[in-house]
């Protein structure tokens, strides 16, 4: 009865107090644990103090060893927590020695919690959709998401319940990948959009795996400018690595290439040395491509890494080694995967027979590995050149049909002004052909286009309210549209007046200076004396002068990458040996630049 009585009391104290008694009757080593938070992070400070020995010698030391396996001589003992789990410290008092565990579950879900959470989830699973829109009165793209039913939802900028969402997504500039995530009953939905001149990809990243280290994602393609339905190929990809990833977004007759880097995923662990300097204390390297957080060193100190980006960080240690033994080291990542290092020293005193040299298997506790177990791939250091290719102009040409290209046909004033259109970023208007006064573009494809191209003033309309849509464009009437676009008037000023043609055909022409601003700088040039300026100018003519005022010269490297894409998306059988046929892969794929050692 007495017994009984006894470990009732030891519970009531258990539960009821912040100082957790271990320790059985029978046993003369005890211990109390305490617990701190540790500043500027969500670990735990672990406190063992022993007792049991003598109560009245309050400075009686004993040998402790921390669940790192590092002993300690003194008083008490404190080891830092960075993750849930039971940690186990081993006290030796005189020829008793008893294993205690302290179970730390608040730095984040343990595995009980985790399994808990998993089936709550599975119980009440999100059901929802989602996709990308316009809102053709503020101007801008807005995710939207549809949900089963009222829910807690945090978006970048609010938080509140609803069943849908309407995240306006901000200003989202040409090759330039923008982020969120979204959170649904504490389920993060993590999204990336990429805008290329009027199309647009949706990339929603599932969670990590880290089973195999890959995420699935799904891509969704959208051209808001004319309002069709557009499908991305692939539509799923697995991600297992940073890198160069490729999809295509096609509809009925127009298709746009995107070309991405991927930099933001992170499975490897870092990459950890550690060695002994002056014979007497330790030295920790470690290297981290996405930035080390800090280090645990091997007497459980928690360690920052200096530097907010910091993808290196030595920490050299002032104790002194004293006793061999295996000494642990874990560094983490900014992403939480770790590496635990171990450094084996021989050299040191030997512990008595009482006191085991350092190690984890100074425990009697089973699961003490686990602790320090590496959490992500083995990290190694990329010496070769990191490189890729990141787009700097989008594709802005179709072909007349699948085979042909007709590089040499006329191109048309609606087909011109669609190119000045996407090219330019115009916030779209679904219906801008309303609100013009051209009689004849009311069921043409390019209606949209011609209005809200006809209102920036790219194309002028005739006097008796016709566009004219199907007619071909002159040189004349191109070289003047370059000059007069108020956005291509900075471009021409950045290229050299290099030639000085005499063009015996363009005198008292009413485009003459039109002519011999374009013409000089070689954008459109004419044969001999003669530079023909009412006749059509052809569809490779105008490539070859867009292509020339971006600055499309591709080095030989990228110029093999862009036909790589070509032949991988097109097959045009009528552009092969044509004098302008690079401009022409240029237009169809868009302009791709190297980016070297970044």
């Amino acid at each position: 009865m007495k017994k009984f009585v006894i470990s009732i009391l030891a519970l009531l104290m258990l539960f009821s107090s912040f100082n957790i008694i271990y320790g059985a009757e029978s046993n003369k080593v005890k211990a109390r644990f305490t617990e701190s938070d540790i500043s500027g992070t969500n670990f735990k400070e672990i406190k063992i103090t022993p007792y049991g020995h003598n109560v009245e010698d309050t400075d009686y030391s004993y040998y402790i060893y921390l669940p790192s396996g590092y002993f300690v001589e003194g008083i008490s003992a404190t080891y830092v927590a960075d993750r849930n789990g039971k940690y186990p410290f081993t006290v030796y008092d005189g020829s008793n020695w008893k294993t205690f565990t302290y179970k730390v579950n608040n730095v984040e879900k343990s595995d009980d919690e985790d399994d808990k959470g998993d089936k709550e989830k599975k119980d009440d699973k999100i059901g929802l959709n989602f996709s990308l829109m316009y809102d053709y009165e503020k101007k801008q793209v807005l995710l939207n998401m549809n949900i089963d039913k009222v829910r807690n939802v945090v978006t970048p900028g609010s938080s509140l319940m609803t069943n849908e969402v309407n995240y306006y997504i901000g200003n989202i500039n040409n090759n330039q990948m923008t982020d969120f995530t979204v959170t649904v009953d504490e389920e993060p939905y993590d999204f990336k959009v990429l805008k290329q001149g009027e199309f647009y990809l949706l990339i929603y990243v599932s969670p990590v795996n880290y089973n195999d280290y890959s995420t699935v994602v799904e891509y969704y393609g959208y051209n808001f400018a004319n309002g069709g339905s557009y499908t991305a190929y692939p539509s799923k990809a697995i991600y297992d690595d940073n890198g160069r990833y490729e999809v295509l977004v096609r509809g009925n007759d127009t298709q746009q290439v995107f070309n991405f880097n991927i930099t933001d995923i992170d499975y490897r662990r870092p990459s950890v040395d550690v060695d002994i300097i002056n014979g007497l204390n330790f030295e920790l390297k470690a290297e981290d491509d996405f930035g080390l957080a800090y280090i645990i060193s091997y007497d459980g100190r928690y360690v920052p890494a200096a530097g907010s980006d910091s993808k290196s960080f030595t920490y050299k240690d002032t104790s002194e080694i004293v006793y061999n033994g295996d000494y642990l080291f874990t560094a983490v990542d900014k992403k939480g995967n770790r590496t635990t290092s171990s450094y084996k020293v021989k050299k040191g005193k030997k512990p008595t027979k009482l006191r085991p040299a350092v190690g984890l298997d100074v425990h009697n506790y089973k699961n003490t590995e686990k602790l320090f177990e590496n959490i992500g791939l083995e990290y190694k250091k990329d010496k070769e050149k990191n490189e890729y290719f990141e787009n700097i102009l989008p594709g802005y040409m179709n072909g007349m049909n699948p085979d042909k290209f007709n590089p040499d046909s006329p191109i048309s004033r609606a087909e011109m002004v669609t190119i000045f259109c996407r090219l330019n970023n115009l916030p779209y208007d679904s219906g801008a052909y309303l609100k013009t006064k051209f009689t004849d573009i009311g069921n043409h494809w390019a209606k949209d286009y011609i209005a809200m191209g006809s209102s920036k003033k790219y194309v002028s309309g005739y006097k008796d309210k016709t566009f004219r849509p199907d007619n071909s464009v002159t040189r004349a009437e191109f070289c003047q549209m370059l000059t007069k676009i108020s956005s291509y008037k900075a471009l021409l000023n950045t290229l050299p007046a290099s030639s000085n043609y005499d063009y015996s055909d363009i005198r008292k022409h009413w485009a003459e200076a039109d002519i011999i601003k374009i013409s000089s700088r070689n954008l459109i040039t004419g044969q001999g004396n003669y530079f023909r300026p009412d006749d059509p100018i052809t569809r490779a003519e105008v490539v070859h002068a867009i292509n020339m005022l971006y600055g499309c010269n591709p080095s030989y490297k990228e110029l093999g990458y862009i036909n790589s894409l070509y032949n991988e998306y097109y097959n045009f059988d009528d552009i092969n040996n044509h004098i302008y046929y690079n401009d022409i892969v240029i237009s169809l794929v868009g302009m791709f630049r190297e980016k070297i050692n970044l």
